[in-house]
């Protein structure tokens, strides 16, 4: 007889991963689970699709850095992947390969093996709840909730926010043109 015990991940995962493919956004998941667990997880909260192979998207330890280095940079800029059995140094020479490609890289972790990373990601994103007080400290950002949706929530709100702010700056330049130019004409004259 074989018994199994499933962690279920939470149900707003799915759909916060779907929101982060419809703005752009990939997610690469770093895990110490074995590579059959990781895609199962992977397939459930929609990081693959259910048709989708994991074939050449899912790597176990360091395998991914024995691929040459522009196969590398094609799979980080293209795709969703997901990474298991990773040490530390392995999170960190990812974010610094994403990070080289001009990428926008985050990094969500609760660990103290985590800590590195966090600290070394464009945004490090801790777990309040679970996260031990060393990931709190080296993270940006520390969720109060530890819910990835939440993550998904603060992007949205951040680009919201980004683009009032442009709006803002054209409406003040294109207001206040007239005014500057006839104060630098004055000046002039």
């Amino acid at each position: 007889m074989q018994v199994g015990i499933k962690d279920p991940a939470r149900a707003e995962v799915a759909a916060s991963i779907a929101q982060c493919r419809k703005a752009g956004v990939r997610v690469v998941m770093i895990t110490g689970d074995s590579a059959q667990t990781a895609a199962a997880i992977a397939r459930d909260v929609h990081i693959f699709g259910a048709d989708e192979s994991t074939a050449g998207r899912v790597f176990v330890g360091g395998e991914f850095f024995e691929l040459p280095q522009e196969e590398q940079d094609a799979l980080l800029t293209s795709t969703n992947l997901v990474f298991c059995r990773a040490e530390p140094q392995d999170k960190q020479r990812l974010l610094k390969q994403l990070q080289g490609l001009d990428e926008v890289a985050a990094m969500t972790g609760d660990g103290v093996n985590d800590a590195p990373a966090l600290q070394q990601a464009s945004i490090g994103v801790a777990m309040g709840i679970a996260g031990t007080e060393v990931a709190k400290d080296a993270a940006d950002m520390v969720l109060a909730d530890d819910n990835f949706a939440t993550i998904v929530a603060a992007v949205e709100e951040g680009r919201s926010i980004y683009a009032n702010m442009k709006s803002f700056i054209n409406f003040l330049i294109t207001c206040n043109i007239g005014e500057v130019m006839a104060v630098f004409l004055s000046t002039l004259l």
